[in-house]
């Protein structure tokens, strides 16, 4: 009989989308400004990190059998395009996710 667990998960978040934005300056220098957007998940980043957690659970003799998204929620303030307030809408974007793998059933 194996020591080995028959369920296991692990976790990660990924970084959010960062604008990258060229902007010139009154002196003719030309500077890069680059802004975290948080309305957007790396999509490349968390697509890497769920690739790099399935490959190290198959190397492990574990097949994925869940994958729970991870949903942070914020908000941002609305104004009227007079600028005045409106109030805030909330919303949330999938950061991270928790994976669960089992183990193969050879492995037991």
């Amino acid at each position: 009989m194996s020591d080995r667990k028959n369920f296991v998960t692990t976790w990660f978040y990924s970084r959010v989308e960062v604008n990258k934005e060229i902007k010139t300056g009154l002196l003719g220098g030309v500077k890069e400004q680059h802004t975290a957007n948080f309305r957007q998940v790396d999509i490349d980043d968390l697509s890497n990190k769920l690739e790099e957690a399935y490959n190290d659970y198959d190397r492990k003799g574990y097949d994925v059998v869940n994958v729970v998204p991870i949903q942070m929620g914020t908000s941002e303030s609305c104004n009227q395009r007079n600028g005045t307030y409106v109030g805030e809408a909330a919303f949330s974007i999938t950061r991270g996710v928790i994976v669960v793998a089992k183990l193969r059933k050879e492995n037991h």
